[in-house]
């Protein structure tokens, strides 16, 4: 069965909601009792330990226009799939930021179309700061690429970016891989780089603090709208891979 506070989780995360909607929804759940016929998504490979359940997941969303949700017809990007996963797994989901895009409610962001990493590291210090929030999920340095720049610099860049999120130790990165891209050059760039985030994360978990690595090599340049940025089925990939690494913070109880 389905309780009250799951499905008002999982309206006020995924549905645009217009005045009068909750009123009546409300109205219709004391009016209508049971409602195991209402069924949310369900994960059960990956459960997270259950006291991980009970912590809110406060979501900084952080990086360029995939993050924003660029190529998406409705504008959610991977942030739509990925919250209506993580509420039908029995998570409580407040997406934060400073941005707004997408037809969902909960649609703040910190996406910011054309910015490379170091761009991306100034904003972050705002989020962390006034928004507080114990998950960022990076995904960011295909614009780099784009530009031409080096993988050994773009790593570097976010080591600085990482290193300022990290000065508080209780906050989980998790740091996407790059997309496939249909440029070659730009390919063969975003596939160093990746091995070069894949070690990052290795590294500071070895140090003590909380990161995971997001594969996103299920997205093939099949699931492209432009050779960059993911069509909505390239994006519900990539929510799924947001989502099992996730997974893996919760289990290892990493989220406070």
């Amino acid at each position: 069965m389905v309780s009250t506070s799951a499905l008002l989780r999982a309206v006020v995360c995924v549905v645009p909601l217009v005045p009068g909607d909750l009123h009546r929804l409300l109205s219709f759940l004391n009016w209508q009792p049971t409602v195991q016929a209402l069924v949310l998504p369900k994960a059960r490979s990956l459960q997270p330990r259950p006291n991980q359940l009970d912590i809110p997941l406060r979501i900084s969303p952080l990086g360029a226009s995939v993050t924003w949700g660029t190529g998406s017809t409705d504008g959610n990007g991977h942030r739509g799939p990925l919250c209506a996963s993580l509420v039908g797994a029995g998570y409580t989901v407040n997406m934060v930021g400073f941005t707004l895009n997408g037809a969902m409610k909960d649609n703040e962001n910190d996406g910011y179309p054309g910015l490379v990493v170091h761009e991306i590291h100034r904003k972050s210090d705002r989020v962390s700061w006034e928004l507080k929030p114990n998950l960022f999920l990076i995904n960011a340095g295909t614009n780099n690429c784009i530009r031409g720049e080096s993988p050994d610099r773009i790593d570097a860049a976010m080591d600085d970016l990482m290193d300022d999120i990290f000065e508080d130790k209780s906050t989980v990165i998790i740091l996407s891989g790059l997309l496939v891209n249909a440029k070659l050059d730009v390919d063969e760039c975003r596939r160093r780089v990746n091995e070069k985030y894949s070690a990052r994360v290795a590294s500071s978990v070895s140090a003590g603090l909380k990161a995971v690595y997001a594969d996103m090599s299920a997205i093939t340049v099949g699931d492209l709208v432009d050779g960059t940025h993911p069509n909505d089925g390239g994006y519900k990939k990539m929510a799924d891979g947001w989502f099992r690494a996730i997974q893996e913070a919760s289990n290892r109880g990493w989220i406070s």
